[in-house]
């Protein structure tokens, strides 16, 4: 999953050899923010990944709120702004008919997704969120 304004990854796969973006409007992904593929990444993921999408800015600032604010019996998770942008992409993939039927996924399928960051810059992510990230984790504390 890449930001959608920082797409090198999905556009390398998409031309199947290592391609770089030009950079535009920075996105909130700091972490994920990259104009040129990692060649050792590219490397493995050409092999591997099933599939490559991109993730718009406000899915990665959705998905953090859900997971800071879960529903039913879901943990709290402390995720920034790149951190949960997996569980973005799969949320998309699940809920949109096409991309579901291609990537096989129905009440059978395992998905296993990474959070690969907590709250790396607290005062941004309190103003994403609505608390800090002490006050996220005390809540799900509570719960």
């Amino acid at each position: 999953v890449d930001p959608a304004r920082a797409a090198c990854l999905f556009e390398t796969a998409r031309a199947g050899h290592p391609v770089s973006v030009d950079q535009g409007q920075p996105t909130v992904m700091a972490m994920l923010e990259c104009y040129e593929p990692s060649l050792v990444a590219w490397r493995i993921l050409s092999r591997v990944a099933d599939a490559f999408m991109t993730v718009d800015e406000g899915d990665a600032v959705a998905i953090m709120k859900r997971l800071a604010n879960p529903v039913g019996g879901d943990p709290v998770i402390v995720a920034g702004e790149s951190g949960g942008v997996g569980l973005a992409g799969f949320l998309a993939a699940a809920t949109d008919p096409a991309i579901k039927a291609a990537l096989r996924l129905d009440g059978s399928s395992r998905v296993f997704v990474v959070n690969t960051e907590g709250a790396t810059d607290p005062a941004m992510y309190a103003e994403i969120v609505g608390m800090t990230p002490a006050d996220v984790r005390a809540q799900g504390v509570q719960a």
